[in-house]
């Protein structure tokens, strides 16, 4: 599990979109889930993470090692993604490359995989849902 620490620059780093400043969620698995809902989104991210260990497979098989200049590329194919479907927050250091990213990109491709992925992000929404509530009815 990936802790979340909650100082003002990762409370930043860490929100979903503009509209949900406020959250429960302290793993960033939880987050990373909130921002990849829409299914063309996932689409593309599944597309990066095929093309990624193509290019390596490929580099190495054919000892071409020019092809790994093409891995950036493959991050372009979920940026993509953000930009054009899903809205949510990119950071900045998640978008270039960071474990915690890999981490749950990898995660998100074998929950795909074993058909969990859907019911991962249903029980964060009922998470955040239950959150903004409980929130929304202390406030009045």
């Amino acid at each position: 599990m990936i802790n979340i620490n909650f100082n003002p620059k990762q409370k930043v780093r860490n929100r979903i979109n503009n509209q949900i400043l406020d959250h429960p969620f302290t793993d960033y698995w939880d987050i990373f889930l909130l921002k990849h809902q829409h299914p063309i989104n996932i689409t593309l991210h599944i597309l990066g993470i095929l093309f990624f260990y193509s290019l390596l497979f490929c580099a190495w098989e054919l000892q071409n090692f020019w092809l790994l200049l093409g891995l950036p590329l493959t991050q372009l194919l979920g940026l993509t993604g953000h930009f054009l479907f899903e809205r949510s927050h990119i950071d900045l250091q998640d978008a270039v490359f960071s474990w915690r990213a890999s981490y749950c990109l990898g995660k998100m491709l074998i929950r795909i995989l074993i058909g969990k992925y859907r019911d991962d992000i249903s029980q964060r929404h009922e998470k955040l849902n239950n959150y903004l509530s409980n929130n929304y009815a202390n406030i009045q």
